[in-house]
């Protein structure tokens, strides 16, 4: 029996690019019908907006852009967007309409998990190959960008890596993400959507997989960890600066979610 192929033409890479600081995504309007776009966030966040479609993206986040795409990028000041963007041309999914790797009704983003460190090293890759340009290094790229485009198609046939948030969701997702800094109580957020704190907890947990306060701490912790790595902060001065005024709080909630102790999280990173 013949086999259905995934790919009808063979994708062929535009450019592959760093995103940082000195080089931020901004504002991208695509104009082109045979341009598609992949975007990995190594570390950071930010706010996205896709024609009607307002999102948070973050480390381990992949951002899909499909031709014809105009997007604004606002990234978060004191957690800045780091990543890999890479452009090609010529892609053909089978089902799909030319240039397309997602459904234009789709949030185009995926939070990747156990696929994260095998793509980020896909995308390295082809940065690497496109900015080094040995011999060969076409056909190394054409080779590694077909298997990345036929994984990211395999994950989109996942529900559970494609998030579809109620617009309510997305707003109190995207408020604590902004303000988890802040005393933060479910009344709250509740308040900030005109709903019950019951009905936030139970949509929220069944959107997003934890309750909004539990959320509210991982994004704490998440930015305890990139502080422990990149900062020379004390681990009482992280603590108070995520919410914690009471360090030994901070240290056993610390391992809790991570295995280990800020202490020896720190000097595993370095």
């Amino acid at each position: 029996m013949q086999k259905t192929s995934i790919l009808l033409e063979t994708p062929r890479l535009i450019s592959a690019s760093v995103i940082n600081q000195k080089n931020p995504l901004g504002f991208k309007k695509n104009a082109d019908v045979d341009y598609t776009e992949i975007i990995f966030i190594e570390q950071g966040r930010g706010d996205f907006i896709l024609e009607d479609s307002h999102f948070v993206g973050k480390t381990g986040d992949l951002i899909i852009l499909n031709p014809l795409s105009d997007l604004k990028v606002k990234s978060c000041m004191d957690n800045p967007l780091n990543g890999i963007s890479i452009c090609f041309s010529n892609l053909h999914i089978n089902g799909k309409q030319k240039g397309f790797l997602i459904e234009s009704t789709d949030l185009p983003i995926i939070n990747l998990q156990e696929e994260k460190k095998e793509i980020h090293s896909y995308l390295k890759v082809i940065l690497n190959e496109y900015s080094i340009k040995h011999v060969g290094y076409q056909d190394i790229i054409s080779s590694i960008l077909q298997t990345v485009v036929i994984k990211v198609t395999r994950l989109l046939k996942n529900v559970d890596y494609h998030p579809s948030f109620s617009s309510m969701c997305l707003e109190v997702k995207k408020y604590i993400e902004e303000n988890f800094r802040q005393e933060l109580t479910l009344n709250d957020l509740a308040n900030l959507v005109y709903v019950s704190p019951f009905h936030l907890g139970h949509i929220f947990k069944e959107e997003v997989g934890l309750p909004p306060i539990q959320y509210m701490i991982q994004c704490r912790i998440e930015e305890a960890k990139r502080l422990l790595e990149y900062s020379d902060l004390s681990v009482r001065e992280i603590a108070s600066l995520i919410g914690y005024e009471n360090a030994n709080y901070f240290n056993l909630l610390f391992k809790k979610m991570t295995g280990s102790p800020p202490g020896k999280f720190r000097r595993m990173k370095v």
